[in-house]
Order: C-alpha cells, then sequence, then structure tokens
C-alpha cells in the first residue's frame, strides 16, 4: 500500500497520519515520540502483511514487460488507484473531505518530520493530489516521482508504457486483499 491507504488506515485505526507515513522515509525509530512511533510500527506491518499476501504474489507474477522485481513497488501505487476508486465501499466519508482532513493531520506534525515527508505535505497542502492518486495520470505522476528519486528508477518504465494493463491487472488483486488488509489492522488496533 502506498500514501493514501496508509492514510485511510491511520483515520480507521485513530493513529498518527505522519506516523503512518513514517515507514517510507529514513527515520531514527529509536527517536520518535509514542504518537509517531505506533503509526511506524502499524505501517511496517501493514507492508509485511501485504507483501506476503497471496494477491501480491499473484499481481507480481502477472505477465507484463516490467521486471518482477519491481513490480511490489507499482503494487503500491496501483492499490491506491483502486481504493480511491472503490473509495465508497470503504468509507462512509466523502473523497474530498477525506483528503483535506489528511492534509490538515499532516500539516499539524510537519514540524515532525523528516525533510523529505516535510516537502511532500508541504506539497499536498498546496495542491492536495492525493484524489489524483485515483486516476491514470495520477499514477503515472506517482511512478515518475520514484524514477526521479530512486537509482534504479529507469526500470519503472515498462510499467508506465503498459500503464492501463497494469491498473487493470491490479483491480481483482485489490478488492480481495484490501479487505483482507483492513481486517487484520483492525486487529492490531
Amino acid at each position: 500500500m502506498n500514501y493514501f491507504a496508509h492514510l485511510h488506515i491511520a483515520e480507521r485505526t485513530q493513529t498518527s497520519f505522519a506516523g503512518n507515513l513514517l515507514g517510507d522515509f529514513s527515520v531514527q525509530v529509536n527517536t520518535l515520540p509514542d504518537d509517531l512511533l505506533k503509526g511506524w510500527r502499524l505501517h511496517q506491518k501493514v507492508d509485511v502483511m501485504v507483501d506476503e499476501h497471496e494477491q501480491s504474489a499473484l499481481f507480481r507474477s502477472m505477465a507484463r514487460t516490467g521486471r518482477r522485481r519491481f513490480a511490489g513497488i507499482v503494487q503500491d501505487i496501483v492499490m491506491d488507484y483502486w481504493l480511491i476508486r472503490y473509495w465508497t465501499q470503504f468509507s462512509d466519508i466523502p473523497l474530498p473531505l477525506f483528503c483535506q482532513q489528511a492534509v490538515m493531520a499532516l500539516m499539524a506534525d510537519v514540524h515532525r518530520c523528516p525533510e523529505r515527508l516535510q516537502r511532500m505535505i508541504f506539497s499536498l497542502e498546496q495542491h492536495n493530489w492525493l484524489a489524483d492518486l485515483g486516476t491514470q495520470q495520477g499514477v503515472e505522476n506517482a511512478i515518475r516521482s520514484i524514477m526521479r528519486r530512486w537509482r534504479h528508477g529507469q526500470h519503472l518504465q515498462p510499467f508506465i508504457e503498459e500503464l492501463p494493463e497494469v491498473l487493470a491487472q491490479g483491480e481483482t488483486p485489490f478488492l480481495r486483499l484490501y479487505p483482507d488488509l483492513l481486517a487484520f489492522v483492525d486487529r492490531q488496533a
């Protein structure tokens, strides 16, 4: 799961929005305040559960040009896409309101976040692109953002070239995985 799903999980479990994103950023875990640490730990558990889920293995094994080794990275973004597309099945909060609340919660903790996460939060404050992750262009933008930051980013280009197919391949795995994930996080709370 990527940013959007981790924010949804934070809201559902009443844990720190910023803490639930920290798992994707370099942090000194032993220096985190308790609320951020709780979110960080939940993020780690979610990532392990998702990586080990049979639907993740299925998504990673699907035929495509992009290398299987990197399919998990793309899967996280694709899962956010489908969560937004099926939002009303998983939340009673209207999507625009959730996006607004998420940004407000992140801004409240921005000063306690590492610099790279701070930049992302300020970008969200200016443009609130969370709901855009539910569009093909938003998914492409997210993948390209990773490509710019990561030394192996060029290996994600084939996923962009086949993005409509990659998105379609993610729908069924998402619909089977996400309810299991929500049951899992409910047990963690």
